[in-house]
C-alpha cells in the first residue's frame, strides 16, 4: 500500500474457522473502493484439540498471519479497522491466550461474534454485493460452522448456525485421507441431523434464490465446472456425481483438479456432505455462488459507521420493548450517566463506551417483566442467552455484567474472571452506573441532578448541589450505602 495515500481507508479482517481474510478500501466519491484483497489458510478449527484447546501450532499460525496483515495497512494515515473472529475462537477454552499475543501484535480490539451475528454479517456482506430476491436463501460453510440465513432483499428474516464445518468434519470423517461410502455416509448423516435442527420456516421450499457463500462452495463449483463451458449452477445432481467422481478416486490425494486451490483439495468432501445434505433436507433445486461474504459485511458496516450503530439501537431498543422497560425512568439514568461520564471520561481512559452504558441504562429493568426482586438477575439472564444483532460476544457479555451488577451486591465472582484490563474497565463503568442509578431511584421525570465527579485511578469524588436541602439528606442516605458497595470493587468513593 502507498504510504502517500491520505484518505481515509477501512480494514476488515475476517479471522475465520478455516481462513483468515483481510480486506483494504478506501472512500472515493462518496463510494467504497476495495484496494486489496488477501487470504491466508490458518486452520485455527483444525489446531483445536479433543480438549477444547487451540495447539501451539495453530496459534502461531494465525499469529503470523496477523503480523503478516498488519504490516500490509500499518503504514497508512488514516484506518478504521475490524477484526472479527468466529466459531474456532467461539469454542476454543484457550481463546483469551490467542487474543492477548494477538492485542500485541495487531494493536485493534479483536470481537468473537455469536453464530447468529456471524450469519448476519455474511448476509450483509451478500446484499451489498449484488441483487437479491424478495425471498432468498444464503448457506456459507465455514471450516467450525455453517451459518443458515433466509432473507427478504436487504433484511435478515432468520438467522442460524450449525456446528458443522469443512474442517472440523474432515478431521472426523476424512483424517485418513481415504473417500468411500462409509466415510460419505457418516458425514451425511451428522450434517443431516444438523439440518433438522432448523426451524420449520426453512422447510418450506420454493426458493427463488438460493446462494453459497464460502471458499467450500465455491471449491465445489469450480470441480462440478471443471470440464464444463459455459459453467453451470450447482444441482444435487451435480453434487452427487462429484461424490461419485471422488469415491471412484478413493483417496483426496488421488484427486485430480488442477485449477482448484491445492489446499482446498483436502476439504472437498467434508464441504460436499453438508451441501448435499443442505440441497436435500432444504428441497433446494440449484444454488449460485454468492459474490459477497462475512469480510464485505465487516467492511460495509464499518465504511458505514452510522449504520452499525443503529443495528445496535434497534437490538435494544427491541429488546427493551419486549420486557416492557419504563422509557421515562431508562431516559433518566442515561441521562445521568452522560453527565457522569462526561466528566471523568478523561482521567479514566473510558471514552468509547459510552454507547455502552447508554445501552445498559435502556435495558437495565427488562427484568421486571418476569419478577421484581433481583430483577437485575433476570435482565442479566436475558441479555446474556438473547441474539443481540450488532453485538459482538464481548460486547454482549460486558452488557450483561452492568444490567446484573447495576443493583444490589456486586458479583464479584463473574468480574475476577476477566482479564485485568477488562475488569478496570468493567469496574469503571459499573461505578458510573450505579451511581446514575442512585441518583434516580426517587423515579421523578426532572432535569439530571448535576453532581460534579472526579476520578482517579481507584478514587471518586461526588459533590453534591447546595440547592438540594431535603432530597440531599435522602441522597446522602442512598450514596452511604453504595459506598460500601462500590467499595467491594476497589473504588473508594467520598461525597
Amino acid at each position: 500500500m502507498s504510504q502517500q495515500d491520505n484518505s481515509l481507508h477501512f480494514v476488515a479482517i475476517d479471522m475465520g474457522s478455516n481462513s483468515f481474510h483481510l480486506v483494504i478500501a478506501r472512500e472515493q466519491d462518496g463510494t467504497i473502493q476495495t484496494l486489496h484483497k488477501e487470504k491466508r489458510q490458518v486452520q485455527l478449527a483444525d489446531g483445536i484439540a479433543a480438549n477444547g484447546l487451540l495447539d501451539c501450532q495453530a496459534i502461531e499460525r494465525g499469529l503470523t498471519c496477523l503480523t503478516e496483515f498488519h504490516q500490509r495497512f500499518s503504514g497508512l494515515e488514516q484506518t478504521r479497522v475490524r477484526l472479527v473472529a468466529t466459531h474456532a475462537l467461539r469454542v476454543a477454552k484457550n481463546a483469551r491466550q490467542f487474543i492477548k499475543a494477538a492485542s500485541k501484535i495487531i494493536p485493534y480490539p479483536i470481537e468473537i461474534v455469536s453464530g447468529h451475528e456471524e450469519a448476519r454479517l455474511i448476509y450483509s456482506g451478500i446484499c451489498n454485493s449484488q441483487s437479491l430476491q424478495a425471498r432468498n436463501l444464503v448457506i456459507d460453510i465455514g471450516g467450525g460452522s455453517t451459518e443458515v440465513v433466509i432473507g427478504k432483499q436487504t433484511k435478515a428474516n432468520a438467522l442460524a448456525s450449525l456446528k458443522c464445518g469443512c474442517v472440523s468434519y474432515n478431521k472426523r470423517f476424512f483424517s485418513s485421507g481415504v473417500l468411500d461410502k462409509a466415510s460419505f455416509k457418516a458425514a451425511q448423516a451428522a450434517a443431516d441431523k444438523q439440518f433438522s435442527l432448523l426451524p420449520n420456516a426453512y422447510f418450506k421450499g420454493d426458493w427463488p434464490l438460493v446462494l453459497g457463500s464460502s471458499g467450500s462452495v465455491k471449491a465445489i463449483y469450480e470441480a462440478i465446472n471443471d470440464q464444463l463451458d459455459p459453467p453451470v449452477d450447482i444441482t444435487l445432481e451435480s453434487l452427487i456425481k462429484l461424490k461419485c467422481d471422488l469415491l471412484e478416486v478413493g483417496h483426496i490425494d488421488k484427486i485430480n483438479l488442477p485449477d482448484l486451490d491445492p489446499k482446498r483439495i483436502p476439504l472437498l468432501a467434508a464441504g460436499l456432505c453438508i451441501l448435499i445434505s443442505f440441497f436435500k433436507r432444504l428441497a433446494v433445486d440449484s444454488m449460485q455462488v454468492a459474490q459477497g461474504a462475512l469480510r464485505e459485511g465487516i467492511l460495509y458496516e464499518l465504511a458505514h459507521i452510522g449504520q452499525q450503530k443503529s443495528i445496535k439501537q434497534r437490538t435494544v431498543t427491541s429488546l427493551a420493548r419486549l420486557y416492557h422497560a419504563d422509557p421515562v425512568q431508562a431516559g433518566n439514568v442515561s441521562s445521568s450517566v452522560v453527565h457522569l461520564f462526561e466528566q471523568v471520561k478523561t482521567s479514566w481512559p473510558i471514552a468509547h463506551y459510552l454507547w455502552l452504558l447508554e445501552s445498559a441504562a435502556e435495558l437495565h429493568e427488562i427484568g421486571i417483566h418476569i419478577n421484581s426482586r433481583s430483577h437485575q438477575k433476570h435482565g442479566g439472564y436475558i441479555i446474556e442467552n438473547s441474539d443481540l444483532p450488532g453485538f459482538s460476544q464481548q460486547q454482549q457479555n460486558l452488557l450483561t455484567l452492568l444490567v446484573l451488577n447495576h443493583r444490589k451486591r456486586v458479583n464479584l465472582y463473574r468480574i475476577e474472571q476477566l482479564e485485568p484490563e477488562e475488569k478496570r474497565l468493567v469496574t469503571r463503568l459499573l461505578v458510573i452506573f450505579r451511581l446514575a442509578i442512585v441518583l434516580n431511584l426517587g423515579r421523578i421525570n426532572t432535569e439530571t441532578v448535576q453532581v460534579q465527579i472526579e476520578a482517579h485511578d481507584n478514587h471518586v469524588s461526588l459533590r453534591l448541589p447546595s440547592t438540594l436541602d431535603e432530597e440531599a439528606r435522602l441522597l446522602r442516605r442512598d450514596l452511604a450505602t453504595e459506598q460500601s458497595k462500590i467499595a467491594k470493587l476497589g473504588i473508594k468513593l467520598q461525597f
